[in-house]
């Protein structure tokens, strides 16, 4: 067998992550299989196995897959609202594509098992890095908070899932939430003016 350059390796493990991502959106985790991802991708399963080693290690790939990190959060809050209530495309994913995703993860994340294990440090990490950017926020003076950081982090967490929830369960256009989500921010957030 040739041997295959970084470069390549690295774009195959990415096409695969990604495959991954939109087989969980359209069928979520539990319903997602090898034979989908090989089908979403065009590799086989013995291409799957060169870089993954099993389907569990393909899923928290996925998991882990544009998670946020200190350098992707803006550095103002109002570039954090607009990245907020954008609802562009992320990652290359439609949003209805990264929202059901989302949902999807998180539902099927609550029941006792490796996917919960898998996820819990990812969720945790995830809202610990927003916690620490809203609390950097704060104390520049940007935005007054109306509960601790890490309070704040999970709430607006929630109240984004559950506007996408709600609008892909009603079939109400996700681009019609952008002054909701706005709105929604500064119940929770108060912005400070000059």
């Amino acid at each position: 067998m040739p041997k295959r350059d970084t470069e390549h390796m690295d774009a195959q493990r990415e096409r695969i992550v990604r495959a991954v991502i939109e087989c969980i959106s359209e069928k979520g985790v539990e319903r997602t299989s090898i034979v989908d991802i090989c089908r979403k991708t065009g590799l086989s399963a013995g291409a799957l196995y060169v870089h993954f080693a099993n389907r569990d290690e393909i899923i928290a790939a996925a998991l882990h897959y544009g998670s946020m990190t200190e350098t992707t959060l803006p550095d103002s809050w109002d570039e954090l609202v607009t990245m907020i209530t954008s609802l562009d495309d992320q990652m290359g994913f439609d949003i209805k594509t990264v929202a059901r995703n989302r949902l999807h993860l998180h539902a099927e994340c609550v029941h006792p098992g490796k996917l919960h294990d898998l996820y819990r440090p990812i969720l945790e990490k995830t809202l610990s890095v927003f916690a620490t950017q809203l609390q950097r926020l704060a104390d520049r003076g940007e935005i007054t908070l109306k509960m601790n950081a890490t309070q704040t982090a999970m709430s607006i967490s929630a109240f984004i899932d559950g506007m996408l929830w709600i609008a892909l369960a009603t079939d109400r256009p996700l681009e019609e939430l952008r002054s909701e989500l706005a709105d929604g921010l500064s119940c929770l957030v108060s912005p400070r003016s000059d």
